[in-house]
């Protein structure tokens, strides 16, 4: 069937499974080329009162499976909203957690500002604790297509211009996900290891600033 997919590896780095659009979780065999031969089927996740969703994205914090997603919607022009639902593991129960992506502003279909990042979700990525992390479990950031913006270029660009968003996630000590606020600036903090000898690595702390609108170029 058609829609959109994603794959998570959980922390044991075997296992893996596929969460498609709807959402529904299928663990992969071990060689990650199809579902398992028995017990493939996780779970069917639903978001409440949405009939249709996609774009989902899964990760792991501590104990805790996130589920994000967001609205179907073609191409997504202005964006979308950020569903979220957590779970103790992926076979759930998956508990619907709120939108963290909608302006709480009364929705105008003819506004470009309904959404705050104007951008539908892609992707997440975490980083461990850094030396100025606050979060025991580091930082966790996810990134949104600002799909057709490429055609702002004069002469407009190719879907390969369109530009990213990229924003980090703020979460509640309940384990929910705060709402996401609007920036210019997104700050990327990571230890990078430098070889120093075969038996000796030193590390070397990089801060990043980045501009969220930051436009990827691929080839292809």
């Amino acid at each position: 069937g058609a829609g959109d997919f994603t794959l998570f590896v959980d922390n044991n780095s075997t296992t893996a499974y596929n969460i498609r659009t709807g959402y529904d979780i299928v663990r992969l065999n071990a060689a990650w080329t199809g579902p398992a031969e028995t017990d493939a089927h996780v779970a069917s996740v639903t978001i409440p009162g949405h009939e249709f969703s996609e774009a989902p994205v899964v990760f792991r914090r501590g104990e805790v499976y996130y589920l994000l997603g967001t609205l179907a919607c073609c191409v997504c022009t202005g964006g979308s909203n950020l569903w979220v639902l957590t779970a103790p593991s992926m076979r759930g129960p998956w508990e619907f957690r709120g939108d963290i992506g909608s302006n709480p502003t009364r929705f105008d279909p003819h506004s470009p500002r309904n959404y705050v990042m104007n951008a539908q979700l892609s992707a997440a990525f975490r980083f461990p604790p850094q030396p100025s992390d606050d979060d025991a479990e580091g930082s966790t950031f996810v990134v949104g297509n600002q799909w057709n913006s490429g055609v702002n270029e004069r002469p407009p660009g190719p879907r390969a211009h369109d530009l990213y968003y990229w924003t980090r996630l703020d979460f509640e000590e309940d384990g929910g996900i705060k709402q996401l606020q609007y920036s210019e600036n997104c700050t990327l903090e990571a230890l990078a290891r430098q070889r120093k000898s075969d038996d000796e690595t030193s590390s070397e702390h990089l801060t990043q600033h980045i501009d969220p609108h930051l436009m990827l170029f691929f080839d292809g």
